[in-house]
This record gives C-alpha cells, structure tokens and sequence, in this order.
C-alpha cells in the first residue's frame, strides 16, 4: 500500500533525528594584508598618473563636473574630450596624459544641437562644421533592448564596457549622470550606482568624468560640495571634483573651481579660481581663458529683497517637505540656516497670535 504524503514527512523527520546539522560555509576574507612598505614597493611600480584636463582630472581618476543648468558644463566637458583625443598643446590648460582615444556618451543633446555648437549657419544651412580628431568618438542613446532580469543602470554601464572593450580607449566622459541613474536623491541608489562605476573603471583601467547638474542654490555663496545633486553619498566615491559658477559680471562670463582633490594640492580654490568667456570662436563654442580671480568676485550681493525671496522658498518648500536638510539641499543653503528661518516665522506668528488675543473685540 503506497504512504500518504504526510507519513514519507514523518518518515524523513523520524530519521533527521540525531543527525548534526550542517557548519555554514564562511567566505574567504574580503581582505588583502601585506607589510606597509610592500604596498609603498609595489605602488612605486605603477606609473605616475599624468594630467588629462590641468590640476582638475588626472589618469585613473572617476571625477565629476557639475554646475546649475545652462553653466556650460557640456560645452566644457565635450571641450575638455576634444583636447584629449587630439593631443594639441595648449598654453592654459596643463594637460601631460598625451592624445588617446575618448568616448564621450552624450544623454543631452541630438544630432541637430550638437551641430550647431560646431558648426556656422549660412542660408538656413549648417557650414563649415568643425573637424573633430579621429580619436574622439561620440555616442547617443540609442533604442533600449532591456531584459527583464537586468536593471537600468546595468544595462548602460555593461554597454559602456563593452564600448571600452572594443575600442581600447582608457577615456570615458558621461553626459550626465541622471541619465544614468534617475534616483540618485536616494543615498541607497546614489552608492550601488557609485560602486559601479568604480568596479567598471578599477576592472577596465579607466578615466572617467562625470557630469552632473547642481539643485536650485544660492548665487551669493560659494559654491561648495554640498551643492552638487545627491552629493552625501555621491562625492564620498569621487577620486576629485570641479564645479562651473556662473559671473555677476558678465552674463558669458564662468569661473572653474576645483573641489575635492586627491592627485595634488587644491591650486585653483575659492581665492584662484579660473575665469572663462563662453563664447563661440568661428565654429567651436568653447571656454576661452581669461584670468585668474577670487570666486567672491563674481558672486551676487545678497541684498533684503534676496533675502526676503529666500526666506519665502524656504518656507514654502518646508511645508511640503518638513525636513530642515532636504529644504537645504535644494535651495542650496545650511540646514542651519532652514532652521533659523522656520523657527523665526514661528515665534513672529505665535507672537501675532498672542497680540490678536489681547486686542478688544470689535463690539
């Protein structure tokens, strides 16, 4: 006579009585340990890493440039990939890595836009387009075949390995990031997005600038890291970092200021900044050299009218969001400051409030 299903259970149990149960597999060590002059001796093997834009991005870095919308920051980036990919001396900008291939993948523009940076216009018609060097390769987003087991954010950066793998190129410049990864607010999706990117550029050798757009922030402050988009999580994986403000002085004027270093000392700070002319030179719209300065320079007056606008933005995006740092973060001033202004419009209306009560009634 055949079991029932419930007596082959007893049965099974009956004879796992007594029976240990297994150890569980512990991994090896995530950990590599060596003497401290043995890292020194096997370091000083390697090559020192050489410049491939100035003081601002060197070889093996993953670097981010950021500013606000409409800065340049494409315009420079793409500028920057041009100088690589053709070797040419510059008298401004040091750049010691010599000509190598870049791959620049461009989230922002179409065909049409970025043609019209480099090229004339005569009778309706683009003309003399600019002849940009063989080595520098420029890549659109093109229809996404995405599996359903693999993510967004996967599916890109493997495409961009494979690029990598196919070209030989060491160079990569991501035009931006939300593209890539369109939750990067989120801390938890800003690091796994991060940790990616670096296991991408560790395994392939690479370069890697990144560009990235800043919140809404207070054009009368300095521009620090706190200003770029998910910057907590985001800035704690940059090798450097540099930022474009934009000049009270002139509306095409731009300053580029370095933030986080880690090849060399900071030269270009808040004190030396480099100053820019955003301009169009025959068929190449470009950064043009202009001078060093001090950022404070080319930052607006913060005057009562400012302040009181300010003071109502944060106001108005505290009710919606009641977090002191988030209202901070997209405004672009201090949780402090958030703070200060909420707690003011509390105590002046409870203030109101109390006065109102002590008024007679109107009968």
């Amino acid at each position: 006579m055949a079991k029932s299903y419930l007596e082959i259970v007893e049965t099974a149990r009956s004879k796992m009585k007594g029976v240990p149960k297994p150890s569980p597999v512990v991994p090896a060590s995530p950990f590599i340990g060596k003497p401290a002059s043995r890292w020194m001796e096997e370091a000083a093997q390697s090559p020192v890493p050489k410049m491939l834009f100035d003081q601002f991005w060197f070889e093996g870095e993953l670097c981010v440039l950021y500013a606000s919308t409409n800065t340049g920051k494409s315009i420079l980036a793409f500028q920057i990939g041009v100088y690589i990919a053709s070797g040419m001396p510059n008298t401004y900008w040091a750049m010691s890595a010599g000509k190598q291939t870049v791959l620049y993948f461009d989230f922002e523009l179409s065909p049409r836009q970025f043609t019209k940076r480099y090229s004339e216009v005569e009778n309706d018609r683009y003309v003399h387009l600019y002849k940009f060097p063989e080595f520098l390769r420029r890549y659109e987003l093109g229809e996404v075949d995405l599996p359903e087991e693999v993510s967004l954010v996967d599916y890109y950066i493997e495409g961009i390995r494979k690029e990598v793998q196919q070209t030989g190129a060491k160079v990569v410049i991501i035009d931006n990031i939300t593209w890539l990864n369109h939750r990067l607010e989120k801390a938890s999706d800003a690091g796994g997005f991060m940790q990616k990117l670096n296991k991408l550029k560790r395994e392939e050798e690479l370069s890697i600038l990144l560009i990235a757009h800043t919140p809404k922030r207070d054009a009368t402050q300095p521009i620090t890291i706190n200003d770029l988009a998910g910057s907590a999580q985001l800035m704690n994986f940059m090798d450097s970092a540099f930022a474009i403000g934009c000049s009270t002085q002139d509306p095409q004027l731009r300053y580029i200021k370095q933030i986080k270093v880690r090849e060399c000392e900071k030269v270009y700070g808040e004190d030396n900044v480099i100053i820019c002319m955003l301009e169009k030179v025959g068929n190449f719209l470009q950064f043009t050299f202009q001078d060093y300065g001090s950022e404070r320079e080319h930052l607006r007056d913060f005057s009562e009218n400012d302040k009181a606008q300010r003071d109502a933005d944060i106001l108005e995006l505290y009710e919606a969001l009641k977090s002191y740092r988030k209202v901070g973060e997209q405004l672009g001033v201090s949780h402090q400051t958030v703070k200060r202004v909420v707690d003011r419009a509390k105590t002046e209306s409870e203030t109101r409030g109390s006065t109102d009560d002590d008024e007679d009634p109107p009968w």
